[in-house]
């Protein structure tokens, strides 16, 4: 279960940028008229935006979502009063639907089977909507728009509110319990923003401004996605060796770093294989991040961690890594099998230094706690040593 701060932040952003089109649409009277004029384009050249920077860093998810947006838009502006009523019900409540269908699925290869697959079903998607809105089946629209709630939620249908509110639902749950925080935060804003779009669709100027506002939310995402991939290490969730780099970069005089190395780890691999030896890479990364005393951990490589104490003497740094060490050494882990399941225990080794004078660079410092931790295995390991 992820902590409120950790949901706090991831949606945080993408809040922001929501309530910014929010206030504007509020104010717009306000607002001199011809800037309301760009907001189609500033969207189409956004949209084009996100699709090539996704092509180009292989982020298709993205691509599958802004492709419907666009032909969402181009559709309320040329098609007619009555085909855009049509497209009007069936993107209320398929594209929700879709947006849930690519947040679950994973990040493929367009030209891979399951990238093959999933234009094949966006393909699907797309002709069958093309296909009810040329040629409109009133038997079908007149099932759809069965009475669901005692409410009206006029323009959109209850289905689509039924719709609304599963998808939510599943990715509020998403947002709690998976890991995933970055993604699942800014799609449930989307997934909001375009409801309110389609809700006050008789307002001037929202559905365009919502149509902006989630392009704006999708681009910061790929940002900040790209920043993970590069600062963040795939496995623990933890910053990586070039976020420390840039994090020593930054320090003034006065730190405290622990270099820890997992006991026994390669035995351990070898021994249970490498699916649960990521597992506990997976558990002793959990631990580490939440250190105290304002520290920050770092996956440094393999199953080397590094702890990082701004402003703290070696005194202080060495008591909040002892703490941590002690904890995982008395965390049991399960490792299961097909036939039964074994408890054991895990253990850690450190070597904390604190920056001195004679330390030219981060990395003279990062040297003398890595000769620390030699000498806690040295000793015995379980042991956290300072410099």
């Amino acid at each position: 279960m992820n902590s409120l701060k950790s949901v706090a932040v991831n949606i945080s952003i993408p809040f922001f940028i929501f309530f910014i089109f929010v206030f504007i649409a509020l104010y717009e009277s306000k607002i001199p008229e011809f800037i309301f004029t760009l907001v189609p384009y500033l969207f189409y050249a956004i949209s084009v935006l996100i699709l090539w920077v996704s092509w180009h860093f292989n982020r298709n998810r993205f691509i599958f979502i802004i492709i419907p947006l666009l032909l969402i838009s181009i559709g309320f502006e040329y098609l007619s009063a009555n085909k855009k009523t049509d497209l009007f019900f069936y993107a209320s409540v398929l594209y929700p639907l879709h947006l849930l269908l690519f947040l679950s699925l994973r990040e493929r290869g367009l030209f891979s089977i399951w990238g093959i697959l999933k234009i094949s079903l966006f393909l699907f998607e797309i002709a069958s909507v093309a296909y009810l809105v040329a040629y409109p089946q009133s038997d079908l629209i007149a099932l759809l728009k069965i009475k669901l709630f005692a409410l009206s939620f006029y323009p959109l249908q209850d289905i689509s509110v039924a719709v609304g509110i599963f998808v939510l639902f599943i990715i509020s749950a998403l947002l709690i319990f998976n890991r995933y925080l970055l993604y699942n935060g800014s799609f449930l804003v989307i997934v909001i923003a375009f409801y309110a779009g389609f809700y006050f669709i008789k307002t001037p100027h929202a559905l365009e401004l919502s149509m902006l506002a989630i392009g704006v939310i999708i681009f910061i995402l790929l940002i900040r996605e790209s920043y993970r991939l590069a600062f963040y290490d795939e496995l623990t969730s933890l910053p990586g060796r070039r976020a420390l780099v840039e994090d020593m970069a930054k320090l003034g005089m006065k730190y405290s770093l622990a270099m820890i190395d997992i006991d026994h780890f390669k035995k351990f691999n070898d021994t249970y294989g490498h699916d649960t030896g990521d597992e506990v890479l997976k558990m002793v990364a959990s631990r580490l991040a939440n250190v105290g005393g304002g520290g920050k951990a770092y996956r440094y490589g393999g199953e080397e961690f590094v702890l990082l104490f701004p402003s703290k003497d070696s005194d202080e740094s060495y008591t909040h890594t002892d703490i941590l060490r002690d904890a995982i050494a008395k965390s049991p882990f399960s490792v299961r099998n097909k036939k039964s399941s074994k408890r054991i225990f895990i253990n850690i080794s450190a070597g904390v230094v604190q920056k001195s004078s004679k330390d030219r660079d981060p990395f003279a410092v990062m040297k003398r706690a890595d000769n620390a931790l030699y000498k806690a295995k040295k000793a015995g390991r379980n042991l956290v040593v300072k410099a």
